[in-house]
């Protein structure tokens, strides 16, 4: 009898073994498992919100491309005003931020919502935009960063990929608008040039009682005294910009291009401080900025 009992004590410590080492092995895969599980959800939500960041980012670059081709300068105050905007939000806590974000998304159900185009592979600006108007567009682009800049600051996932609306991109946007501006003025001038030498081969006389000695429906002229070029002066009205070319001759030919103030006194800017040869065409393809 005893070496039955001796027996069952002996079976009962085998099951023992055998049930703790069951139940560590299936703890071992439930926590392989959950492991697994938790790095695809991890994998997921990065994947999910750098697709989302990407599609919201090229939303905005299309918007945002349009209304600087409509009006550079007009673009640029209403993002200043964002840009405060935003530095109001950014200072709320993160209950004030959640009920800014619902506003938007109570609007623009899906992401969908907020594609101006209805992206199709062949769009033109010109034609899928052509019914909205500046005010529409940019409530649509507003919406976008304001929800791009308040995902960044309430998913971590979505930091790593979104945009903010910060202070480089402020200060990035006046520097690109003033370069803008000053290739167009650089176009003008180069159009204001062929009108003049039209004027002059076609026997125009100058107007001596006027301020500017020439007029085009796009352009006034007149003499700046220089001491090593041969100046003209332009105003551009479209622009109500003023600007100068100089010849200077030596063994070549060549044409400089100035900004300039009102008074003609000159401006030195990078994108216009330039010597070209006269008969080369460099600018040819800005050409079509003189509108």
């Amino acid at each position: 009898m005893e070496w039955l009992l001796a027996a069952a004590g002996v079976l009962l410590a085998a099951a023992g073994v055998l049930a703790l080492f069951v139940a560590f092995s299936y703890r071992r895969r439930l926590e392989n498992a959950l492991n697994i599980n938790s790095n695809l959800v991890y994998t997921a939500n990065q994947a999910r919100a750098a697709d989302n960041a990407l599609v919201l980012s090229v939303l905005a670059r299309e918007i945002a491309n349009e209304l600087m081709q409509r009006d550079a300068e007009s673009y640029k105050k209403r993002f200043e005003r964002l840009y405060y905007k935003w530095q109001e939000i950014e200072k709320k806590d993160v209950k004030d931020k959640l009920a800014c974000t619902q506003i938007i998304t109570s609007k623009y159900v899906t992401f969908l919502d907020f594609d101006e185009l209805g992206t199709k592979v062949h769009v033109l600006y010109a034609d899928g935009f052509s019914f909205k108007s500046d005010d529409d567009l940019w409530d649509t682009y507003e919406n976008i960063r304001l929800f791009d800049a308040l995902n960044c600051e309430l998913d971590e996932e979505w930091r790593r990929h979104g945009a903010s609306i910060s202070e480089n991109e402020y200060e990035h946007l006046n520097k690109y608008c003033k370069k803008l501006g000053d290739t167009k003025l650089l176009a003008h001038l180069y159009k204001a040039r062929e009108q003049f030498d039209y004027l002059k081969r076609s026997g125009v006389e100058q107007d001596s009682e006027s301020e500017w000695q020439y007029e085009t429906k796009d352009y006034n002229f007149k003499r700046i005294a220089h001491i090593a070029e041969s100046r003209w002066g332009v105003h551009v009205k479209a622009m109500d910009r003023y600007g100068m070319w100089g010849l200077f001759v030596d063994e070549k030919a060549y044409t400089s291009f100035y900004a300039a103030d009102k008074d003609f006194n000159e401006e030195v800017l990078d994108s216009l401080h330039i010597r070209l040869c006269l008969d080369a065409r460099e600018y040819s393809s800005i050409e079509g900025m003189a509108l």
